[in-house]
C-alpha cells in the first residue's frame, strides 16, 4: 500500500509550554501494538529551496568539528534541575585537536588511572554489569576476535571473545593519534556511569605494536536502532507504539542519568542507541560527549543533521539539544524515513533545518498514533529550546507514563525483526 509523502511538516517553533502531565485527564487508548505492518516505503521530499544566509564554515563540514558560540557562561532560562550544575566557565576546555607529540606511555598512564576505580552502582543499574578493575587485564592475547561488525568514523568494531571467560564483546578499535584527547574522554565516560541504558564497559587497553586502544564494551545482539530501521524498510513495516514508547523511555532513561552526572551525549542518532536481545536500549559512543560547564555547551561537535537548531546556528546549548536529536531519532524510526528532505547537500539540510517549522508525527493510511504520542514528537521539537523540556520531564509525560504501565514484549520484537526462533509462551 503506497503511503503519502507528507508534504508540510508543521510544528512549534516555540515560546510553547509543554504539556504538563495530568492524572485527572483519561488517557486515549493507544493504537494496538503492532509489530510489524505492511506498509510503504516513501521518500521524504523537499519543501522548496531553503533560506540562505545562516553563518556556517563549509571547510568544516567533513570533520564535524566546529567551535562558536558566545562566550558569555549567563543563561536566564535553567530548569531547577540544571541549575546544580553551573560551575565557572573558565575552565571550559574546547575539545581540539593537539599538536603536542603522541605519548604511548603517557597515554597508557592516563587510560589506566581511568580505568582503575569502576564507579558505584545506581539504583537502576543493570545488577550484572561489569567494569574491569584494571588495565592490565586485558591484552591481544587473550582476546579471540570473531568477525568484523562495522566501522565508523570513531574506529572499526569487531565481536571477540574473552579466550579465558569465554565473555562474547564488542571491541572498538581506535587509532590513537587520530585523537588522543577524545578517546580519553570517551573512556573516562564510559568507565564513571553504571546504567541499565547505557552501554556496558569491560576494559581497555593499548596494543603496543600498532599504538592503538582497543575498547571492550557489551556485545549487543540486538544491534542499532539504525539496522533495526533498515531491516523495517526491507520488508515494509512500521514499529508499533508501545514498543517505540519503551524505546523513548530507555533512550530519556540514560540521557537523564547522564545529566545527573553534568554530561550531554552531543551524539543521539539510530546508530548510538543499541538493543540487547531483550530489547533493552544501550546508549553507546561518547567520543564526542561533553561536561556540563555551567549548564552550557557552545562547541559543535556531533553529527549534524540530528542535531537541535541551536547547535546549528552555533549557539550555547544544555541537555535539551539531546532532547531534540531523541525526537528526530524516534520520529525517523516510526515513520521509516528521515524527516527532513534527504536529497539537499549538507549546507542546505543544515540551513533547512534551523529556518523552517520542525517536522511532527502524522497518521498514514493503515497507520494511526494516538494523541499522547503525537504530543510527545510536538514536544521534543519545540524549536525554542527555552521551552523544550529536559529528559527528566519528558519522562513524566503521559504517553511514557502510560507506557510504562503497560506489559510491552520487547524482547518478542526484536526476536521478530532479526527472524528469531520464537520464545516460549510468557517470555517478555
Amino acid at each position: 500500500m503506497e503511503r503519502p509523502v507528507i508534504s508540510r511538516p508543521i510544528g512549534p517553533r516555540g515560546p510553547h509550554k509543554p504539556t504538563p502531565p495530568s492524572k485527572a485527564e483519561p488517557i486515549r487508548k493507544p493504537s494496538p501494538p503492532v509489530l510489524l505492518i505492511p506498509g510503504g516505503n516513501p521518500t521524504a521530499k523537499p519543501l522548496g529551496k531553503p533560506l540562505k544566509g545562516l553563518k556556517l564554515d563549509v571547510s568544516a563540514i567533513q570533520s564535524m568539528q566546529y567551535y562558536s558560540g558566545p562566550s558569555d557562561p549567563q543563561v536566564d532560562y535553567m530548569s531547577p534541575e540544571e541549575a546544580p550544575t553551573l560551575r565557572p566557565n573558565q575552565e571550559t576546555e574546547v575539545p581540539t585537536q593537539s599538536n603536542e607529540p603522541f605519548n604511548l606511555i603517557s597515554m597508557l598512564k592516563e587510560l589506566g588511572n581511568i580505568t582503575q576505580n569502576p564507579p558505584p552502582a545506581e539504583d537502576n543499574s543493570d545488577p550484572d554489569l561489569e567494569v574491569s578493575s584494571s588495565l592490565g587485564n586485558w591484552s591481544d592475547e587473550v582476546i579471540e576476535e570473531l568477525h568484523r561488525l562495522g566501522e565508523g568514523a570513531g574506529g572499526a568494531v569487531h565481536k571477540v571473545k574473552d579466550k579465558r571467560s569465554g565473555r562474547i564483546m564488542a571491541r572498538k578499535t581506535i587509532t590513537t593519534r587520530q585523537a588522543p584527547r577524545q578517546l580519553l574522554r570517551e573512556v573516562s565516560i564510559m568507565t564513571s556511569t553504571r546504567h541499565i541504558n547505557i552501554i556496558r564497559f569491560y576494559g581497555a587497553y593499548i596494543s603496543p605494536s600498532t599504538s592503538e586502544v582497543k575498547i571492550l564494551m557489551e556485545y549487543s545482539e540486538g544491534g542499532s536502532l539504525e539496522t533495526v530501521g533498515k531491516r523495517l524498510r526491507e520488508y515494509g513495516a512500521v514499529v508499533g507504539e508501545k514498543i517505540a514508547g519503551r524505546l523513548a523511555e530507555g533512550i530519556l532513561q540514560g540521557l537523564a542519568y547522564l545529566h545527573s552526572k553534568r554530561t550531554i551525549h552531543r551524539d543521539i542518532k539510530p546508530s548510538n542507541i543499541l538493543l540487547t536481545s531483550e530489547g533493552i536500549v544501550r546508549l553507546c559512543d561518547f567520543g564526542v560527549s561533553g561536561e556540563l560547564i555551567g549548564s552550557i555547551a557552545n562547541t559543535f561537535t556531533g553529527t549534524s543533521f540530528y542535531m537541535a537548531p541551536e547547535r546549528i546556528s552555533g549557539d550555547k546549548y544544555t541537555i535539551r539539544s539531546d532532547v531534540w536529536s531523541t525526537g528526530i531519532t524516534l520520529l525517523e524510526l516510526v515513520q521509516n524515513r528521515f524527516p527532513f528532505p534527504n536529497d539537499l547537500p549538507p549546507i542546505e539540510l543544515m540551513v533547512y533545518i534551523t529556518q523552517n517549522e520542525p517536522p511532527s508525527l502524522e497518521d498514514e493510511p493503515g497507520v494511526q498514533w494516538t494523541d499522547e504520542m503525537k504530543d510527545f514528537i510536538k514536544q521534543t521539537l519545540i524549536v525554542n529550546q527555552q521551552m523544550r523540556p529536559i529528559p527528566k520531564d519528558m519522562l513524566a509525560h503521559p504517553w511514557i507514563t502510560n507506557t510504562m504501565k503497560q506489559d510491552v514484549h520487547m524482547a518478542r520484537w526484536i526476536g521478530e525483526v532479526y527472524g528469531w526462533p520464537k520464545r516460549k509462551s510468557g517470555d517478555q
